[in-house]
């Protein structure tokens, strides 16, 4: 009888400890967690081993028809990219990783390159006035190639700055493709004389310039004196070809190094 006493109050010691409560929960909680792991990552790791599906051939399929295609396979989609491509529908899918017919796992991701339906531009920047470095890396953060880099046959003041650029500021090129550069050697050593332009058309007298190899700059007709002493932005010059040169910034038979600018100023 002594015994089973001391078993009942050690029963009952047990029971009444929290210590043990805290333990027995502790051990259901690790069983829980390992039934979960066994059930839903190794058993279907183990019963889908060896089973794999055929991944469609997509390309030149509408994306949404795409995407139902691979999904009905068990496939996951993403699009990875969007790009133009003009033997290709709007919509529709260029590229495909993994290509298809090759067998993968089900749940496997699909890569999409789809069609934009419209070509990527780039417009130019304007580098002219800046130095070849500054232009080459102006070029290539607007994504574009720095094409020919040449010396430029007619002189100018500023040696090493850009003078020329094609194609021009603000057209627009395809990402890649590349802008030529010429830049300064510098004011030549050889003298000229600038000739009288007045009366000229502005194409007349800028070819009469550059045949002494002077540059030339149109200035904006206007009432303000002030605001008549700005150059006409260069892509704007080739709709003032036609006006009239009312006077010019050096006087005729003034002599100035090759690569001298004159500037022009068109009647009202």
């Amino acid at each position: 009888m002594s015994s089973l006493r001391r078993a009942g109050r050690y029963l009952l010691a047990l029971l009444t400890n929290p210590y043990f409560w805290g333990g027995l929960a502790g051990l259901a909680l690790l069983a829980f967690g390992a039934y979960v792991l066994l059930d839903d990552v190794v058993m279907p790791q183990y019963t889908r081993y060896g089973v794999a599906v055929t991944v469609p051939e997509v390309a030149g399929v509408p994306v949404e028809q795409a995407r139902d295609q691979l999904e009905e396979r068990n496939l996951r989609v993403e699009t990875l990219r969007r790009t133009f491509n003009p033997e290709v529908e709007r919509g529709a899918v260029i590229e495909q990783n993994p290509e298809g017919g090759r067998s993968v796992k089900p749940g496997r991701r699909v890569y999409l390159t789809v069609n934009s339906g419209s070509e990527q531009k780039v417009s130019v920047p304007r580098v002219k006035g800046g130095s070849v470095r500054e232009a080459k890396n102006r070029l290539r953060a607007a994504g574009l190639a720095v094409g020919t880099v040449e010396e430029d046959s007619l002189p100018s003041k500023y040696s090493g700055t850009i003078t020329r650029q094609r194609p021009a500021p603000g057209d627009s090129l395809r990402p890649g493709e590349p802008v030529d550069l010429w830049y300064s050697p510098g004011l030549a050593d050889t003298y000229t004389t600038v000739p009288d332009v007045t009366g000229m058309t502005v194409e007349e007298a800028r070819r009469a310039l550059l045949e002494r190899k002077i540059r030339s700059v149109v200035v904006r007709p206007s009432e303000d004196e002030d605001a008549g002493t700005q150059p006409v932005p260069e892509e704007e010059q080739a709709d003032m070809s036609g006006r009239t040169v009312a006077r010019q910034s050096r006087e005729p038979d003034a002599r100035v190094r090759q690569g001298f600018e004159v500037r022009l100023y068109v009647e009202q």
